[in-house]
């Protein structure tokens, strides 16, 4: 397990399956690589995106997410994404994301903002106020990088 640093790096290689018949980035990618960042940043505060108690299921689903793209990236790269939370309300969490290459050039840059929701046991859906202990967390966390 890499240290807990603000904002959080993880590296990853693009795979195979992540590409396009040209061998290069599947715009698709670049939302599951912050979807990434965020469950190690979670796993690395001790947190879960996804929990349950007797009344249902918990967790944070997304209500915005966007990528802007800059240069590609190819098969077998790595990639460097940098995750921050640039603010947080009662009820959202704001994050970017910074995708480098192995040159440390930027490919692309995204934005992905979500909520926590509870998932009744039949079927209903539920926006929640944010978990005091996530935004310890989180609050926290955003400290290491000041």
């Amino acid at each position: 397990m890499q240290s807990l640093s603000y904002p959080l790096t993880i590296q990853r290689r693009i795979e195979f399956s992540q590409t396009d018949a040209a061998g290069l980035i599947h715009f698709t990618t670049y939302f599951t690589l912050m979807e990434a960042a965020e469950a190690e940043l979670f796993r690395q505060l001790g947190l879960s995106l996804i929990w349950q108690d007797e009344s249902g299921f918990y967790g944070f689903p997304r209500v915005d997410c966007q990528c802007k793209f800059r240069r590609p990236l190819h098969f077998d790269s790595l990639v460097t994404i940098q995750l921050a939370l640039n603010d947080m309300d009662s009820r959202r969490l704001y994050f970017s994301a910074s995708f480098l290459d192995e040159a440390g050039q930027q490919c692309a840059t995204g934005t992905m903002t979500t909520t926590c929701a509870k998932r009744g046991h039949d079927g209903s859906l539920e926006g929640l106020p944010l978990p005091e202990f996530v935004t310890k967390s989180l609050s926290k966390w955003k400290t290491l990088g000041s």
